[in-house]
């Protein structure tokens, strides 16, 4: 599944993303509800269904529900069917909905630096013993399409294309060869960096944190469509041109490393995200160096996982958040 966040009229819906359409997740359930007839009356799509409202819920709620929306989906997704919850406006074409970030507001986003073998060199650092780590909050996230905001401050605003990873289960103490269990779901992350900020210090939190420095999804792509993440290619272009190119088989920490790392001193829970390192050639890197300005786009895409776009704007143009 592919599922994402979505607004319509305003309002935030959890959504799947199916082909070119966008799938509203309770419409879904309430038309395979009442095409396989268990106990429900009334009109068609006009059930009430109990189905978390939110990515956090849903995730918290364990895989119960997400067996529930498999099963929808498969029906919904059927041609007749689709057509018939796009009439009522539970189903909609993928250019008419506005992303969301796919969960608003985590409990945790984990992030990893020097991460990739090639970005540790050309930054010019010690391959590390243990893998580095900061924060970035909610406060970060905007969805695919969503303008990367600049700051008034700062003119060092540098892209860094990443592979998220989405944790789907409560777990302390992960080892290795179960880490895979712990986790949902992988999206494509740009943790966009305020370099001189980050510089300030060598605590990187000032430079990471900035509002909207966090474009995260379009959707979260569950284990089922991508059960191995450990040679995926990722590549960040800036304006069509290529900045970034490199393999998750670049790790010097694989994903199974990082959550057994992370979840020997923190519980990790539903919801969480773990951020995995950005490769080699970021724009802080180039010479000339390449910082990003009004008007630009970043594109992020991870074979198999997807295209993450945002459009880059001057502080004027800022637009108000939605559903964070």
């Amino acid at each position: 599944m592919r599922l994402v966040t979505f607004s319509t009229f305003g309002e935030s819906r959890l959504g799947a993303l199916v082909d070119r359409s966008i799938v509203d997740l309770r419409g879904a359930v309430i038309a395979w509800r009442h095409a396989s007839g268990a106990g429900m009356t009334g009109e068609p799509y006009s059930v009430d269904v109990s189905l978390p409202t939110t990515m956090l819920a849903l995730l918290q709620a364990g895989e119960e529900p997400r067996a529930v929306i498999r099963n929808a989906l498969a029906y919904a997704t059927e041609p007749e069917t689709l057509a018939a919850l796009t009439r009522v406006g539970l189903a909609f074409q993928a250019s008419q909905v506005r992303y969301l970030p796919p969960i608003l507001q985590p409990g945790k986003i984990i992030c990893l630096g020097h991460n990739y073998r090639k970005h540790v060199l050309e930054m010019k650092h010690e391959i590390p013993k243990y893998p580095v780590l900061f924060a970035k909050f909610a406060n970060t996230l905007v969805g695919h399409g969503a303008p990367v905001v600049l700051p008034t401050i700062s003119r060092q605003v540098d892209y860094e294309g990443e592979l998220a990873v989405v944790i789907g289960k409560r777990g302390k103490h992960i080892a290795k060869e179960h880490a895979l269990d712990y986790i949902v779901g992988y999206a494509p992350f740009n943790d966009v960096s305020v370099r001189d900020y980050q510089r300030r210090t060598s605590q990187w939190l000032q430079g990471k944190t900035f509002d909207s420095c966090g474009p995260f999804g379009p959707a979260i792509v569950t284990l089922d469509e991508l059960p191995d993440p450990a040679a995926l290619e990722l590549t960040t272009r800036l304006n069509g041109e290529v900045m970034q190119n490199a393999n998750t088989s670049d790790f010097i920490f694989d994903i199974p490393t990082i959550l057994a790392y992370i979840s020997s001193f923190l519980t990790l829970e539903p919801g969480d995200v773990i951020v995995t390192g950005t490769p080699g050639g970021v724009g802080d890197a180039r010479d000339p160096q390449v910082f990003l300005k009004a008007g630009d786009v970043v594109e992020i895409e991870i074979s198999g996982v997807g295209v993450l776009a945002n459009p880059v704007v001057g502080p004027s143009e800022e637009l108000p958040r939605e559903g964070a």
